[in-house]
Protein backbone atom coordinates (compact mmCIF):
# COMPACT_ATOMS: atom_id res chain seq x y z
CA UNK A 1 0.00 0.00 0.00
CA UNK A 2 1.15 3.54 -0.81
CA UNK A 3 -0.74 6.60 0.43
CA UNK A 4 -0.89 9.99 -1.34
CA UNK A 5 -1.80 13.01 0.79
CA UNK A 6 -3.06 16.29 -0.68
CA UNK A 7 -2.88 18.88 2.12
CA UNK A 8 -4.89 22.11 2.04
CA UNK A 9 -3.37 23.84 5.08
CA UNK A 10 -0.04 24.53 6.77
CA UNK A 11 1.21 24.90 10.31
CA UNK A 12 -0.07 22.89 13.27
CA UNK A 13 -3.10 21.49 11.38
CA UNK A 14 -0.83 20.11 8.65
CA UNK A 15 1.56 18.71 11.26
CA UNK A 16 -1.10 17.10 13.46
CA UNK A 17 -2.80 15.55 10.44
CA UNK A 18 -0.86 14.63 7.31
CA UNK A 19 2.66 14.66 8.76
CA UNK A 20 1.63 12.65 11.81
CA UNK A 21 -0.39 10.19 9.73
CA UNK A 22 2.57 9.63 7.43
CA UNK A 23 4.81 8.88 10.42
CA UNK A 24 2.21 6.55 11.91
CA UNK A 25 1.89 4.65 8.64
CA UNK A 26 5.69 4.45 8.34
CA UNK A 27 5.71 2.38 11.55
CA UNK A 28 3.54 -0.12 9.62
CA UNK A 29 5.85 -0.17 6.60
CA UNK A 30 3.55 2.04 4.51
CA UNK A 31 5.10 4.61 2.17
CA UNK A 32 3.52 8.04 1.80
CA UNK A 33 3.81 11.12 -0.38
CA UNK A 34 2.58 14.52 0.82
CA UNK A 35 1.94 17.46 -1.47
CA UNK A 36 0.04 20.75 -1.42
CA UNK A 37 -3.50 20.23 -2.65
CA UNK A 38 -2.95 22.08 -5.93
CA UNK A 39 0.43 20.54 -6.80
CA UNK A 40 0.19 19.45 -10.47
CA UNK A 41 2.32 16.37 -9.69
CA UNK A 42 -0.59 14.85 -7.75
CA UNK A 43 -2.26 13.62 -10.95
CA UNK A 44 0.90 11.74 -11.95
CA UNK A 45 1.36 10.40 -8.41
CA UNK A 46 -1.95 8.53 -8.68
CA UNK A 47 -0.19 5.99 -10.92
CA UNK A 48 1.96 4.79 -8.01
CA UNK A 49 -0.40 5.11 -5.04
CA UNK A 50 -3.40 3.11 -3.85
CA UNK A 51 -5.34 5.76 -1.94
CA UNK A 52 -5.59 9.56 -2.14
CA UNK A 53 -6.30 11.37 1.15
CA UNK A 54 -7.54 14.95 0.68
CA UNK A 55 -7.00 16.88 3.93
CA UNK A 56 -8.96 20.15 4.32
CA UNK A 57 -9.15 20.43 0.54
CA UNK A 58 -11.95 22.60 -0.88
CA UNK A 59 -13.83 21.63 -4.01
CA UNK A 60 -12.71 23.24 -7.26
CA UNK A 61 -11.75 22.34 -10.82
CA UNK A 62 -8.38 20.82 -9.92
CA UNK A 63 -9.87 18.72 -7.12
CA UNK A 64 -12.52 17.41 -9.52
CA UNK A 65 -9.74 16.66 -12.00
CA UNK A 66 -7.87 14.66 -9.35
CA UNK A 67 -10.96 12.74 -8.25
CA UNK A 68 -11.85 11.89 -11.85
CA UNK A 69 -8.30 10.68 -12.41
CA UNK A 70 -8.46 8.60 -9.24
CA UNK A 71 -11.72 6.96 -10.34
CA UNK A 72 -10.20 6.14 -13.73
CA UNK A 73 -7.37 4.35 -11.94
CA UNK A 74 -9.52 2.69 -9.26
CA UNK A 75 -7.51 4.64 -6.69
CA UNK A 76 -9.48 4.98 -3.45
CA UNK A 77 -10.23 8.50 -2.16
CA UNK A 78 -10.64 9.73 1.43
CA UNK A 79 -11.62 13.20 2.64
CA UNK A 80 -10.08 14.15 6.00
CA UNK A 81 -10.75 17.09 8.29
CA UNK A 82 -9.94 18.22 11.84
CA UNK A 83 -12.59 20.95 12.33
CA UNK A 84 -16.36 21.08 11.91
CA UNK A 85 -16.18 22.88 8.56
CA UNK A 86 -18.34 20.45 6.56
CA UNK A 87 -21.87 21.09 7.88
CA UNK A 88 -23.61 24.16 6.39
CA UNK A 89 -26.67 23.61 8.61
CA UNK A 90 -24.75 24.64 11.75
CA UNK A 91 -24.66 28.25 12.98
CA UNK A 92 -21.50 30.25 12.42
CA UNK A 93 -18.77 29.34 14.93
CA UNK A 94 -17.64 31.84 17.60
CA UNK A 95 -14.64 33.21 15.62
CA UNK A 96 -16.82 34.08 12.60
CA UNK A 97 -20.00 35.46 14.17
CA UNK A 98 -18.60 38.94 14.69
CA UNK A 99 -16.55 39.01 11.47
CA UNK A 100 -17.31 41.24 8.49
CA UNK A 101 -20.00 40.28 5.99
CA UNK A 102 -17.30 39.35 3.44
CA UNK A 103 -15.49 37.09 5.93
CA UNK A 104 -18.77 35.40 6.85
CA UNK A 105 -19.51 34.87 3.15
CA UNK A 106 -16.07 33.34 2.58
CA UNK A 107 -16.57 31.03 5.58
CA UNK A 108 -19.96 29.83 4.32
CA UNK A 109 -18.57 29.35 0.82
CA UNK A 110 -15.66 27.36 2.23
CA UNK A 111 -17.93 25.08 4.24
CA UNK A 112 -19.89 24.29 1.09
CA UNK A 113 -16.72 23.52 -0.86
CA UNK A 114 -15.27 21.26 1.84
CA UNK A 115 -18.55 19.38 2.07
CA UNK A 116 -18.61 18.98 -1.71
CA UNK A 117 -15.17 17.33 -1.62
CA UNK A 118 -16.37 15.03 1.17
CA UNK A 119 -19.39 13.98 -0.91
CA UNK A 120 -17.18 13.09 -3.88
CA UNK A 121 -14.80 10.85 -1.90
CA UNK A 122 -15.16 7.15 -1.08
CA UNK A 123 -14.68 7.54 2.69
CA UNK A 124 -14.20 10.03 5.53
CA UNK A 125 -11.36 10.32 8.07
CA UNK A 126 -12.29 12.47 11.10
CA UNK A 127 -10.32 13.40 14.20
CA UNK A 128 -13.27 13.40 16.67
CA UNK A 129 -16.61 11.63 17.00
CA UNK A 130 -18.72 14.77 16.36
CA UNK A 131 -16.86 15.20 13.06
CA UNK A 132 -17.36 11.54 12.25
CA UNK A 133 -21.10 11.93 12.72
CA UNK A 134 -21.17 14.19 9.64
CA UNK A 135 -19.73 11.42 7.48
CA UNK A 136 -22.09 8.84 8.95
CA UNK A 137 -25.07 11.08 8.16
CA UNK A 138 -23.91 11.14 4.52
CA UNK A 139 -23.60 7.32 4.58
CA UNK A 140 -19.84 7.50 4.06
CA UNK A 141 -17.54 4.82 5.52
CA UNK A 142 -16.07 6.83 8.40
CA UNK A 143 -13.17 6.33 10.79
CA UNK A 144 -12.48 8.50 13.84
CA UNK A 145 -8.73 8.79 14.31
CA UNK A 146 -7.81 10.94 17.31
CA UNK A 147 -4.82 13.30 17.09
CA UNK A 148 -1.51 11.96 18.36
CA UNK A 149 2.12 12.95 18.78
CA UNK A 150 5.19 12.42 16.63
CA UNK A 151 8.32 10.75 17.99
CA UNK A 152 10.23 14.03 17.79
CA UNK A 153 7.50 15.87 19.70
CA UNK A 154 7.70 13.31 22.49
CA UNK A 155 11.48 13.69 22.55
CA UNK A 156 11.35 17.50 22.56
CA UNK A 157 8.74 17.38 25.33
CA UNK A 158 10.84 15.16 27.55
CA UNK A 159 13.91 17.36 27.06
CA UNK A 160 11.94 20.53 27.83
CA UNK A 161 10.57 19.14 31.09
CA UNK A 162 13.98 17.84 32.19
CA UNK A 163 15.45 21.32 31.75
CA UNK A 164 12.81 23.11 33.84
CA UNK A 165 14.04 24.26 37.29
CA UNK A 166 11.98 23.49 40.39
CA UNK A 167 9.75 26.34 41.56
CA UNK A 168 7.86 26.79 44.83
CA UNK A 169 5.06 29.00 43.53
CA UNK A 170 2.20 27.76 41.33
CA UNK A 171 1.93 28.86 37.71
CA UNK A 172 -1.12 28.28 35.53
CA UNK A 173 -0.75 28.39 31.75
CA UNK A 174 -3.18 29.21 28.97
CA UNK A 175 -2.00 28.57 25.40
CA UNK A 176 -3.86 29.99 22.41
CA UNK A 177 -2.74 28.91 18.95
CA UNK A 178 -5.14 31.19 17.07
CA UNK A 179 -7.03 34.44 17.68
CA UNK A 180 -10.30 32.56 18.25
CA UNK A 181 -10.30 31.79 21.97
CA UNK A 182 -11.40 34.99 23.71
CA UNK A 183 -14.76 33.49 24.66
CA UNK A 184 -13.09 30.32 25.96
CA UNK A 185 -10.78 32.12 28.38
CA UNK A 186 -13.60 34.44 29.42
CA UNK A 187 -15.57 31.48 30.84
CA UNK A 188 -13.13 31.14 33.77
CA UNK A 189 -11.90 34.75 34.10
CA UNK A 190 -13.94 35.47 37.29
CA UNK A 191 -12.61 32.29 38.91
CA UNK A 192 -9.02 33.12 37.95
CA UNK A 193 -9.46 36.56 39.51
CA UNK A 194 -10.74 35.01 42.75
CA UNK A 195 -7.87 32.52 42.87
CA UNK A 196 -5.26 35.22 42.23
CA UNK A 197 -6.75 37.23 45.11
CA UNK A 198 -6.79 34.18 47.38
CA UNK A 199 -3.28 32.85 46.56
CA UNK A 200 -0.53 35.53 46.40
CA UNK A 201 2.00 33.02 45.03
CA UNK A 202 -0.22 32.07 42.07
CA UNK A 203 0.84 33.42 38.65
CA UNK A 204 -0.57 33.02 35.14
CA UNK A 205 1.17 32.70 31.77
CA UNK A 206 -0.88 33.46 28.65
CA UNK A 207 0.70 32.54 25.31
CA UNK A 208 -0.68 33.51 21.93
CA UNK A 209 -3.27 35.91 20.51
CA UNK A 210 -6.02 36.05 23.11
CA UNK A 211 -7.57 39.12 24.76
CA UNK A 212 -7.09 39.56 28.51
CA UNK A 213 -10.48 39.79 30.19
CA UNK A 214 -11.06 43.02 32.18
CA UNK A 215 -11.65 40.78 35.22
CA UNK A 216 -7.90 40.12 35.25
CA UNK A 217 -6.58 43.60 34.47
CA UNK A 218 -5.73 44.45 38.09
CA UNK A 219 -3.41 41.41 38.25
CA UNK A 220 -1.34 42.34 35.19
CA UNK A 221 1.88 42.24 37.26
CA UNK A 222 1.30 38.52 37.95
CA UNK A 223 0.26 37.66 34.40
CA UNK A 224 2.99 36.96 31.86
CA UNK A 225 2.00 37.62 28.23
CA UNK A 226 4.01 35.83 25.54
CA UNK A 227 3.57 35.81 21.75
CA UNK A 228 2.67 32.86 19.55
CA UNK A 229 5.76 30.69 19.08
CA UNK A 230 6.90 27.83 16.85
CA UNK A 231 6.10 24.36 18.14
CA UNK A 232 9.61 23.41 19.43
CA UNK A 233 9.60 26.56 21.59
CA UNK A 234 6.03 25.86 22.71
CA UNK A 235 7.30 22.79 24.59
CA UNK A 236 9.63 25.00 26.62
CA UNK A 237 6.80 27.44 27.37
CA UNK A 238 4.49 24.64 28.52
CA UNK A 239 7.16 22.98 30.62
CA UNK A 240 7.52 26.25 32.56
CA UNK A 241 3.97 26.05 33.99
CA UNK A 242 2.47 23.71 36.59
CA UNK A 243 -1.06 23.34 35.22
CA UNK A 244 -2.41 23.67 31.67
CA UNK A 245 -5.84 25.34 31.47
CA UNK A 246 -8.24 24.42 28.63
CA UNK A 247 -11.57 26.17 29.26
CA UNK A 248 -13.94 25.92 26.31
CA UNK A 249 -17.36 27.16 25.27
CA UNK A 250 -17.81 23.42 25.02
CA UNK A 251 -21.52 23.23 24.27
CA UNK A 252 -21.07 25.13 21.01
CA UNK A 253 -21.10 22.50 18.18
CA UNK A 254 -17.97 23.87 16.49
CA UNK A 255 -15.97 23.95 19.72
CA UNK A 256 -17.33 20.58 20.85
CA UNK A 257 -15.96 18.96 17.68
CA UNK A 258 -12.35 20.05 18.25
CA UNK A 259 -9.63 17.61 19.21
CA UNK A 260 -7.59 17.34 22.41
CA UNK A 261 -4.33 18.70 21.03
CA UNK A 262 -3.85 20.98 24.05
CA UNK A 263 -3.85 17.90 26.29
CA UNK A 264 -1.28 16.17 24.08
CA UNK A 265 1.09 19.15 24.04
CA UNK A 266 1.01 19.53 27.83
CA UNK A 267 1.25 15.79 28.44
CA UNK A 268 4.39 15.63 26.27
CA UNK A 269 6.15 17.83 28.87
CA UNK A 270 4.56 16.11 31.87
CA UNK A 271 2.19 18.97 32.77
CA UNK A 272 -1.36 18.10 33.87
CA UNK A 273 -4.38 19.55 32.05
CA UNK A 274 -7.65 20.80 33.49
CA UNK A 275 -10.14 20.91 30.61
CA UNK A 276 -13.76 21.30 29.65
CA UNK A 277 -15.39 17.91 28.92
CA UNK A 278 -15.72 17.82 25.12
CA UNK A 279 -15.87 14.36 23.54
CA UNK A 280 -12.19 14.43 22.55
CA UNK A 281 -11.05 15.50 26.03
CA UNK A 282 -13.25 12.82 27.61
CA UNK A 283 -11.46 10.28 25.44
CA UNK A 284 -8.00 11.66 26.25
CA UNK A 285 -8.39 12.44 29.97
CA UNK A 286 -9.41 9.86 32.54
CA UNK A 287 -10.67 12.27 35.16
CA UNK A 288 -8.53 12.23 38.30
CA UNK A 289 -5.94 9.89 36.76
CA UNK A 290 -4.10 11.75 33.99
CA UNK A 291 -5.87 15.11 34.20
CA UNK A 292 -9.09 16.75 35.35
CA UNK A 293 -12.40 17.35 33.52
CA UNK A 294 -14.57 20.27 34.61
CA UNK A 295 -17.96 21.13 33.16
CA UNK A 296 -19.33 23.73 35.59
CA UNK A 297 -17.98 26.81 37.40
CA UNK A 298 -18.14 24.89 40.69
CA UNK A 299 -16.18 21.99 39.20
CA UNK A 300 -13.56 24.40 37.86
CA UNK A 301 -13.12 25.95 41.30
CA UNK A 302 -12.80 22.55 42.97
CA UNK A 303 -10.30 21.28 40.41
CA UNK A 304 -8.07 24.36 40.38
CA UNK A 305 -8.12 24.73 44.14
CA UNK A 306 -7.06 21.10 44.52
CA UNK A 307 -4.05 21.40 42.21
CA UNK A 308 -2.95 24.62 43.91
CA UNK A 309 -3.08 22.98 47.34
CA UNK A 310 -1.49 19.63 46.41
CA UNK A 311 1.89 19.77 44.59
CA UNK A 312 2.20 15.99 44.72
CA UNK A 313 -1.10 15.62 42.87
CA UNK A 314 0.11 17.95 40.13
CA UNK A 315 3.23 15.85 39.66
CA UNK A 316 1.25 12.60 39.73
CA UNK A 317 -1.28 13.78 37.13
CA UNK A 318 1.47 15.13 34.88
CA UNK A 319 3.48 11.91 35.01
CA UNK A 320 0.37 9.86 34.22
CA UNK A 321 -0.38 12.12 31.25
CA UNK A 322 3.15 11.69 29.93
CA UNK A 323 2.91 7.88 30.27
CA UNK A 324 -0.47 7.98 28.51
CA UNK A 325 0.76 9.80 25.41
CA UNK A 326 3.81 7.55 25.21
CA UNK A 327 1.50 4.57 24.81
CA UNK A 328 -1.93 5.49 23.40
CA UNK A 329 -0.88 8.48 21.29
CA UNK A 330 2.55 7.46 19.97
CA UNK A 331 3.04 6.80 16.21
CA UNK A 332 3.26 3.00 16.46
CA UNK A 333 0.08 2.77 18.57
CA UNK A 334 -1.92 4.84 16.10
CA UNK A 335 -0.44 3.45 12.90
CA UNK A 336 -2.09 0.01 12.96
CA UNK A 337 -5.74 1.17 13.11
CA UNK A 338 -5.10 3.85 10.50
CA UNK A 339 -3.56 1.28 8.18
CA UNK A 340 -6.55 -1.03 8.70
CA UNK A 341 -9.01 1.74 7.82
CA UNK A 342 -7.20 2.70 4.62
CA UNK A 343 -6.84 -0.96 3.60
CA UNK A 344 -10.59 -1.39 4.06
CA UNK A 345 -11.32 1.66 1.87
CA UNK A 346 -9.03 0.32 -0.83
CA UNK A 347 -10.79 -3.04 -0.68
CA UNK A 348 -14.18 -1.36 -1.03
CA UNK A 349 -13.10 0.45 -4.19
CA UNK A 350 -11.69 -2.72 -5.70
CA UNK A 351 -8.31 -3.86 -7.01
CA UNK A 352 -6.23 -1.03 -8.41
CA UNK A 353 -6.32 -2.22 -12.04
CA UNK A 354 -5.39 1.18 -13.33
CA UNK A 355 -6.47 2.36 -16.73
CA UNK A 356 -3.82 3.41 -19.29
CA UNK A 357 -2.55 6.93 -18.80
CA UNK A 358 -4.22 8.07 -22.01
CA UNK A 359 -7.67 7.55 -20.45
CA UNK A 360 -6.98 9.78 -17.46
CA UNK A 361 -8.36 13.34 -17.62
CA UNK A 362 -5.52 15.62 -18.68
CA UNK A 363 -4.42 18.93 -17.22
CA UNK A 364 -5.95 20.52 -20.31
CA UNK A 365 -9.33 19.35 -19.05
CA UNK A 366 -8.66 21.09 -15.75
CA UNK A 367 -7.76 24.32 -17.53
CA UNK A 368 -11.01 24.07 -19.50
CA UNK A 369 -12.87 23.73 -16.21
CA UNK A 370 -11.07 26.77 -14.88
CA UNK A 371 -12.27 28.74 -17.88
CA UNK A 372 -15.85 27.65 -17.25
CA UNK A 373 -15.72 28.24 -13.49
CA UNK A 374 -13.24 31.10 -12.97
CA UNK A 375 -14.59 31.95 -9.52
CA UNK A 376 -13.99 28.40 -8.26
CA UNK A 377 -10.28 28.03 -8.93
CA UNK A 378 -8.79 26.59 -5.75
CA UNK A 379 -6.22 28.49 -3.72
CA UNK A 380 -2.83 27.60 -5.12
CA UNK A 381 -1.23 27.99 -1.69
CA UNK A 382 -2.24 26.00 1.36
CA UNK A 383 -3.99 27.96 4.08
CA UNK A 384 -1.17 29.73 5.95
CA UNK A 385 -1.90 28.55 9.50
CA UNK A 386 1.78 29.12 10.22
CA UNK A 387 4.12 31.87 11.36
CA UNK A 388 5.74 33.50 8.28
CA UNK A 389 9.40 34.49 8.31
CA UNK A 390 8.65 37.35 5.90
CA UNK A 391 5.20 38.69 5.08
CA UNK A 392 4.41 41.75 2.94
CA UNK A 393 0.98 43.00 1.90
CA UNK A 394 0.12 43.87 -1.69
CA UNK A 395 -0.65 47.56 -2.18
CA UNK A 396 -0.16 47.78 -5.95
CA UNK A 397 0.05 45.52 -9.02
CA UNK A 398 2.98 44.76 -11.32
CA UNK A 399 2.78 44.95 -15.12
CA UNK A 400 1.76 41.64 -16.80
CA UNK A 401 4.56 39.07 -17.10
CA UNK A 402 5.00 38.32 -20.82
CA UNK A 403 7.10 35.66 -22.54
CA UNK A 404 10.83 36.34 -22.69
CA UNK A 405 10.96 38.37 -19.46
CA UNK A 406 12.17 37.43 -16.00
CA UNK A 407 10.51 38.99 -12.94
CA UNK A 408 13.00 38.77 -10.06
CA UNK A 409 12.71 39.67 -6.39
CA UNK A 410 15.56 39.55 -3.85
CA UNK A 411 14.78 38.92 -0.17
CA UNK A 412 16.60 37.88 2.99
CA UNK A 413 15.64 34.90 5.16
CA UNK A 414 15.80 35.58 8.89
CA UNK A 415 15.38 32.01 10.17
CA UNK A 416 17.06 28.69 9.38
CA UNK A 417 15.12 26.08 7.43
CA UNK A 418 13.57 28.19 4.61
CA UNK A 419 11.07 25.76 3.07
CA UNK A 420 8.43 27.75 1.17
CA UNK A 421 8.01 31.02 -0.69
CA UNK A 422 4.56 32.40 -1.62
CA UNK A 423 4.03 35.10 -4.23
CA UNK A 424 0.84 37.13 -4.55
CA UNK A 425 -0.83 36.63 -7.96
CA UNK A 426 -3.36 38.82 -9.77
CA UNK A 427 -5.46 37.31 -12.60
CA UNK A 428 -8.29 39.86 -12.88
CA UNK A 429 -10.39 36.65 -13.07
CA UNK A 430 -9.35 36.10 -16.67
CA UNK A 431 -9.35 32.51 -18.07
CA UNK A 432 -5.57 32.25 -18.34
CA UNK A 433 -4.11 29.33 -20.28
CA UNK A 434 -0.35 29.93 -20.20
CA UNK A 435 2.29 28.44 -17.88
CA UNK A 436 4.12 30.04 -14.94
CA UNK A 437 7.52 28.89 -13.66
CA UNK A 438 8.85 29.84 -10.22
CA UNK A 439 12.56 29.43 -9.46
CA UNK A 440 14.36 30.11 -6.19
CA UNK A 441 18.11 30.82 -6.24
CA UNK A 442 20.66 31.44 -3.52
CA UNK A 443 22.72 34.63 -3.51
CA UNK A 444 25.54 32.76 -5.30
CA UNK A 445 23.22 31.89 -8.19
CA UNK A 446 22.82 28.21 -7.33
CA UNK A 447 19.36 26.72 -7.71
CA UNK A 448 17.28 25.85 -4.62
CA UNK A 449 14.14 24.61 -6.37
CA UNK A 450 11.52 25.32 -9.02
CA UNK A 451 7.92 24.54 -9.95
CA UNK A 452 5.87 24.97 -13.11
CA UNK A 453 2.09 25.24 -12.99
CA UNK A 454 -0.79 26.29 -15.26
CA UNK A 455 -1.68 29.93 -14.77
CA UNK A 456 -5.31 28.74 -14.52
CA UNK A 457 -4.42 27.51 -11.02
CA UNK A 458 -3.29 30.94 -9.89
CA UNK A 459 -5.89 32.67 -7.70
CA UNK A 460 -6.89 36.29 -8.13
CA UNK A 461 -5.27 38.40 -5.38
CA UNK A 462 -4.08 35.42 -3.38
CA UNK A 463 -0.95 33.26 -3.15
CA UNK A 464 0.97 30.69 -5.19
CA UNK A 465 3.53 28.50 -3.40
CA UNK A 466 6.99 27.20 -4.19
CA UNK A 467 7.97 24.43 -1.77
CA UNK A 468 11.66 23.49 -1.43
CA UNK A 469 13.73 21.16 0.72
CA UNK A 470 14.50 23.06 3.97
CA UNK A 471 17.56 25.31 3.66
CA UNK A 472 19.24 24.69 7.01
CA UNK A 473 21.72 27.57 6.56
CA UNK A 474 19.19 30.12 5.30
CA UNK A 475 19.32 32.44 8.32
CA UNK A 476 20.65 35.84 7.23
CA UNK A 477 21.12 34.68 3.63
CA UNK A 478 19.84 36.47 0.51
CA UNK A 479 17.69 34.65 -2.06
CA UNK A 480 16.18 35.59 -5.41
CA UNK A 481 12.74 34.46 -6.56
CA UNK A 482 12.49 34.37 -10.37
CA UNK A 483 9.20 34.20 -12.28
CA UNK A 484 8.94 33.23 -15.97
CA UNK A 485 5.89 32.80 -18.20
CA UNK A 486 5.38 30.96 -21.48
CA UNK A 487 2.41 30.98 -23.82
CA UNK A 488 1.21 34.47 -22.91
CA UNK A 489 -0.62 36.89 -25.19
CA UNK A 490 -3.11 39.71 -25.12
CA UNK A 491 -5.20 39.49 -21.93
CA UNK A 492 -3.41 36.23 -21.11
CA UNK A 493 -0.64 37.05 -18.64
CA UNK A 494 -0.35 37.07 -14.87
CA UNK A 495 0.40 40.14 -12.81
CA UNK A 496 1.66 40.13 -9.21
CA UNK A 497 1.01 42.01 -6.01
CA UNK A 498 3.51 44.74 -5.13
CA UNK A 499 4.28 45.99 -1.62
CA UNK A 500 4.87 49.71 -0.91
CA UNK A 501 8.01 51.14 -2.57
CA UNK A 502 11.37 50.10 -1.17
CA UNK A 503 14.41 51.22 -3.17
CA UNK A 504 16.65 48.53 -1.71
CA UNK A 505 14.31 45.64 -2.42
CA UNK A 506 12.51 46.71 -5.63
CA UNK A 507 11.68 43.95 -8.11
CA UNK A 508 13.38 43.69 -11.50
CA UNK A 509 11.24 43.05 -14.61
CA UNK A 510 13.60 42.38 -17.49
CA UNK A 511 15.77 45.52 -17.67
CA UNK A 512 13.27 47.64 -15.75
CA UNK A 513 13.44 48.31 -12.02
CA UNK A 514 10.04 48.23 -10.33
CA UNK A 515 8.50 50.81 -8.07
CA UNK A 516 8.24 48.43 -5.11
CA UNK A 517 8.91 44.90 -3.92
CA UNK A 518 6.83 41.87 -4.86
CA UNK A 519 4.45 40.85 -2.08
CA UNK A 520 5.98 37.67 -0.64
CA UNK A 521 5.53 35.31 2.28
CA UNK A 522 8.33 32.98 3.34
CA UNK A 523 8.14 30.14 5.84
CA UNK A 524 10.73 28.13 7.75
CA UNK A 525 10.21 24.38 8.00
CA UNK A 526 9.32 24.49 11.70
CA UNK A 527 6.61 27.07 11.02
CA UNK A 528 5.04 24.74 8.46
CA UNK A 529 5.10 21.89 10.95
CA UNK A 530 7.79 19.86 9.20
CA UNK A 531 9.15 16.96 11.23
CA UNK A 532 12.33 15.22 10.05
CA UNK A 533 10.93 11.90 11.30
CA UNK A 534 8.06 12.25 8.82
CA UNK A 535 9.69 13.85 5.80
CA UNK A 536 7.54 13.50 2.73
CA UNK A 537 8.49 12.59 -0.81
Amino acid sequence: MRVLFASGIDGFCHRYATLHWAEQLATQGIGCTIRAHTDPRLAVDLDTHDVLVLFRTPDGPFVRHLLAAARARRCATVFAVDDLIVDPALPLPPPVRDASAEERRLWTDGVGRYRSTLRQCDAFLATTAPLGAVGAALDKPTYVHYCGLAARELHVGAAARAGTPHRRDVRFGYFSGTATHDEDLRTIAPLLRALLERHPSLTLTIVGPVALDPELASFASRIERLPLVLWPVLAERMAAVDVNLVPLVWQDPFVAAKGAVKYLEAAAVGVPTVASPTEAFRDAIHDGTNGLLTGTPAAWETALSSVIADPARRVRLGAAARADVETRFAPAAQGAPLRAFLADVIARVGPAHRAPATTMPSMDDEIDLARRFPGEVARAAREPAALPDLSTRAADISPPLADGLVLAQRFRATRPGLARVDVHTVTYRLPLDHVLELRLRRDDGSMVGSVTLPAALAPDRDWVSLDVAPEESSEGRDYVLELRASGTGARNALSFGVAPPDEDEAYQLGDTRGGGALALRTFAADALGELPAARHA
